[in-house]
């Protein structure tokens, strides 16, 4: 009885295994969304999110979307936020909140935590669950999934390629056998239908990688030859990968083309969403106004792995970088991997790797850009963390190592909370990039107060003034007023009630004011002061911004206070 009762307990151990591994998959989905979803508009709209947020108003009112080859990226944000400003009745740009955009990127991000567990047969559950928690708890992963920006998207649809082209390339290995208990003909059939699903997964991953922006194309650079050198049987049938293909080839055309045509309201978009890529060499490469992002070879390692915080502290994310490299180590030399999951550690090896180098070689850089290859870092971690539960000899160092792995993935966590609801705007934040400050919905609000008390309120006009229209993220905090003029030199015309600018055009501005009205035209402007008692607001840091009130509509609007 117990020679059986041994063998019942071993046939049930791998489904045991599986059911604490979702178990464990579900808790740390749960943590990685409550740091996601909390508080989403706790911080100021970041000028590429006022932008984003815009365009996608143009989609709201107008239900169609222009694709501009040259600025804003693929139109698949915009789409998947209409569904949620729909659900909650947003027929205008003007009744859209932050947290509603916000959570477009927060449930991808969410998403993404979720997506090592399709990969479990190549990860193993100690790997898998190792994935899952360095996702939830990587500080950069946490602040862009709170970010209205397409990097959270593309890299979730990134990873679902990833795992849809390793489940087609598992239909046709021959571990995989025959399908459960059914005849050959019918397990032929049964692997067939599930590559074919696969392969169509696949197309629609890239399509959507295609359509969110430009830079799928360097992901894909890294995948075709990590996937060349390591996905089981790719060659051994010529005329299958040729016909697979072409299915996945057509299909992400036909996702991408469908989007950036605007569902067939706009053909032209399907033709500038390849030649963009004429735009965007030169912008990588630091052309023009990307000048101001170029930076050193070395500037995404030195944001996630040391970046001084100050009084000597530092923001590290070093526990994802070693156990990435055990991961590495693992792929060579763990011989407890099956074929399968060393093929699949080498194919994030390679992949990774090469992803690192291409971004890290491109000249202009912003932070979030690292997302696409910290993805693949972080399933490779997830690899060297579980090589190093398999081959540490005995319970209690395999416990002892894991208590030090939850300490180091708790202080992951410790510095998410503090990057993305403690210093989500402070410059000493490697994530934070160019944040607008407080000062901008604060200046907002007290032109409210000043336009309450203008006849014509909301439509009253305001004059923005910005060196190469560098206003931004104002439109977004002023989309309620119907006449603003968005502007990036000194108008002709008489000036609006309340006119915003900044101290370099300040002189001409005065002029404009007090000289080139003609008389009997010209009003007294007075300064609007921020409430600490400073001379400017700030857009962002060392970028300041002026505001001026006619005289008679400021001293309405004071006595009103004083009533």
């Amino acid at each position: 009885m117990s020679i059986l009762r041994c063998g019942k307990l071993m046939t049930r151990m791998p489904s045991l295994r599986i059911t604490l591994a979702a178990a464990g998959v579900l808790a740390i989905l749960a943590g990685g969304a409550m740091l996601r979803l909390a508080d989403l508009p706790n911080r100021t709209m970041h000028c590429d999110e006022a932008v984003h947020g815009i365009k996608f108003g143009q989609l709201l009112e107008d239900a169609t979307y222009i694709y501009d080859p040259h600025e804003y990226h693929g139109p698949a944000l915009n789409y998947l936020t209409l569904p949620i400003a729909r659900a909650t009745g947003a027929a205008e740009v003007t009744e859209v909140t932050e947290t509603q955009l916000r959570l477009v990127p927060a449930l991808f991000g969410i998403l993404l935590v979720g997506l090592p567990w399709l990969l479990r047969r190549e990860m193993g559950p100690e790997a898998l669950l190792s994935a899952a928690a360095l996702t939830a708890l990587s500080p950069a992963m946490v602040f862009f999934s709170r970010y209205y920006i397409q990097e959270m998207l593309l890299v979730a649809f990134t990873l679902l390629a990833i795992v849809a082209m390793w489940r087609w390339a598992g239909m046709f290995a021959a571990a995989d056998g025959a399908a459960g208990d059914l005849e050959p003909a019918e397990a032929g059939r049964a692997r067939f239908l599930r590559a074919v699903a696969w392969l169509v997964v696949l197309g629609a991953a890239i399509g959507l990688m295609h359509a969110t922006k430009e830079t799928c194309v360097l992901a894909l650079a890294a995948m075709v030859p990590a996937a060349a050198v390591t996905l089981p049987g790719l060659w051994t049938n010529g005329k299958r990968l040729a016909l697979s293909v072409l299915l996945v080839v057509l299909l992400a055309a036909g996702v991408s083309a469908l989007l950036f045509s605007s569902f067939g309201g706009n053909p032209g978009g399907i033709v500038d969403s390849y030649a963009t890529y004429v735009h965007y060499l030169g912008q990588a490469s630091g052309e023009g106004s990307a000048g101001r992002h170029v930076q050193p070879w070395h500037y995404y390692f030195h944001n996630l792995f040391w970046w001084p915080a100050g009084e000597g502290g530092f923001w590290s994310e070093g526990l994802i970088a070693a156990l990435a490299l055990g991961g590495l180590a693992a792929s060579v030399t763990d011989k407890s991997l099956d074929d399968r999951s060393r093929r699949f550690a080498r194919f994030l090896a390679i992949y990774t790797l090469l992803l690192a180098l291409i971004y890290s070689a491109i000249p202009y850089k912003t932070p979030w850009c690292s997302l696409s290859f910290l993805s693949g870092m972080i399933l490779l971690a997830g690899i060297g963390a579980g090589s190093i539960f398999r081959l540490l000899p005995g319970l209690g160092l395999k416990s002892a190592a894991g208590v030090v792995l939850a300490v180091l993935a708790a202080h992951l966590g410790w510095q998410a909370y503090q990057a993305s609801f403690v210093h989500f705007e402070h410059p000493r934040n490697p994530y934070v990039y160019a944040h607008t400050t407080g000062d901008v919905p604060a200046l907002v609000a007290k032109i409210r107060q000043i336009a309450a008390h203008h006849a014509d309120a909301t439509a009253m006009h305001v004059q923005a003034i910005g060196p190469d229209h560098d206003y931004w993220p104002l439109p977004w905090y002023l989309r309620d007023f119907s006449r603003v003029a968005w502007l990036d030199t000194i108008p002709e015309g008489p000036p609006a009630p309340v006119v915003i600018t900044q101290p370099e055009l300040e002189e001409l501005l005065l002029r404009y004011l007090y000289v080139t009205q003609p008389p009997g035209h010209r009003n007294l402007y007075v300064p609007l002061v921020p409430p600490n008692g400073g001379e400017e607001w700030m857009l962002r840091p060392n970028v300041p911004l002026r505001a001026y009130v006619q005289l008679r509509l400021w001293e309405t609007h004071q006595g009103a206070r004083e009533r």
